[in-house]
């Protein structure tokens, strides 16, 4: 054993060098973000912020007429809509287990008496 590490003692010392630089890499406080990074993420907020504060200010200027709704191309306009025909409820709590028996009707589908 000690001629084999005797061989080879530069190739012991390369590996515990790279262990040490991994073990105090792995410790070293990566929180605090260096000064370049912090100026740019202040920076590309800032100008996002200020976008969106232009934003604001161009939509309260935005003034709105009522004279279209009596255009008589807008009069013209037919309602295609719909109504919405209410739809039975099912039960309070679809993930319960359901009440009943379970019995086979004529097609082979289970169906559950209450």
């Amino acid at each position: 054993m000690m001629n084999i590490l005797r061989q080879n003692k530069v190739l012991l010392i390369i590996l515990v060098i790279i262990v040490l630089a991994l073990a105090w890499f792995g410790m070293s406080d990566r929180s605090q973000p260096t000064g370049l990074l912090v100026g740019q993420a202040q920076t590309g907020t800032a100008a996002i912020d200020q976008e969106i504060l232009r934003l604001l200010l161009d939509m309260r200027s935005i003034r709105l007429d009522g004279a279209v709704f009596e255009t008589p191309a807008f009069l013209l306009l037919r309602d295609f809509g719909r109504d919405i025909v209410p739809e039975p409820v099912g039960r309070p709590n679809p993930f319960a287990p359901v009440q009943g028996t379970p019995s086979v009707d004529s097609s082979g589908a289970d169906v559950f008496l209450q």
